[in-house]
C-alpha cells in the first residue's frame, strides 16, 4: 500500500504528507470494530482488536514519521499510546492476571468505547466538508479498494481461512481514519484536504461495506 500510494501520489503531483496516510491508514477502530461485533460476534471481535492495535502502532510511529520526518524523527518515542500497546500484548502473552478491581474498570471503558467512538466518528464528520473532490474521491477510493484487494492478498498469501480471515479482509477495507485528521492539524498539514479524504472515504464505504459483509457472511 506505501508502494503504490506513494508513486501514485507522485504521479497526481499532490502533497506526500497530506495524501498518503489516508490512504495507508484505516478507520479500523470507531468503524472497523462496530461492524466485526455485529457481523462475528466477541471472537472475531477480538481479533479485530488485534489487527487495530497493530495498524495503530504503525499510525504512531511509521505514519508520524511520514509527517515529521524532516523536523523531529523521534517524536514517536513521546507518545503514551505506542507504550500502552505494547504493554497490553505483553499483558496478554505473559497471561498476568490483573487484578479483579483494575480489570472491571478497565473492561467497563472498554464497553464505553464504542459507543463513543461511533458517536465521535458521526459528530467529526459532521463538521467536514468536501474540497478537491477529485482527488479526494481517488486517494479515499484507494484506501477502500485498494485496501480490500491487498487484504485478500494476504489472506491468499498466507493461507488463512475462517473468521481470521474474514476479518482482516473487513479490516482492510475500512475508509480512512478519523486520526489522519488529528495528526495533520498537530503537525501542521492541510487538515481540511485530509478531512475531505476521509468524508470521501466514508462516502464510498457506505456502498461497499455493505457488499462486503454479505459476501463475508454468507
Amino acid at each position: 500500500m506505501s508502494v503504490i500510494g506513494y508513486f501514485t501520489v507522485r504521479v497526481l503531483k499532490l502533497p506526500i504528507k497530506v495524501y498518503l496516510p489516508p490512504i495507508l491508514f484505516a478507520n479500523t477502530g470507531n468503524m472497523g470494530l462496530p461492524l466485526i461485533l455485529f457481523a462475528f460476534g466477541e471472537v472475531g471481535f477480538y481479533i479485530g482488536i488485534l489487527y487495530m492495535v497493530s495498524t495503530t502502532v504503525l499510525h504512531y510511529t511509521y505514519g508520524i514519521l511520514i509527517l515529521n520526518y524532516d523536523k523531529s524523527p523521534l517524536e514517536i518515542f513521546k507518545l503514551p499510546l505506542i507504550y500502552s500497546a505494547i504493554g497490553g500484548v505483553v499483558l496478554s502473552i505473559s497471561e498476568v492476571h490483573v487484578p479483579t478491581s483494575i480489570f472491571r474498570a478497565v473492561d467497563l471503558l472498554g464497553e464505553v468505547s464504542i459507543p463513543t467512538m461511533i458517536f465521535a466518528l458521526g459528530y467529526k464528520l459532521s463538521e467536514v466538508k468536501l474540497t478537491s473532490v477529485g482527488s479526494s474521491f481517488i486517494a479515499g477510493g484507494m484506501r477502500v479498494l485498494l485496501g480490500l484487494a491487498l487484504g485478500i492478498f494476504v489472506v491468499w498469501l498466507f493461507k488463512l481461512d475462517g473468521l481470521v480471515a474474514k476479518v482482516i479482509i473487513l479490516q482492510a477495507s475500512m475508509p480512512p481514519a478519523i486520526f489522519n485528521f488529528v495528526l495533520a492539524e498537530k503537525y501542521n498539514q492541510d487538515s481540511k484536504t485530509v478531512a475531505s479524504i476521509i468524508l470521501a472515504g466514508t462516502i464510498i464505504s457506505i456502498i461497499t461495506t455493505p457488499l462486503i459483509l454479505s459476501f463475508l457472511i454468507e
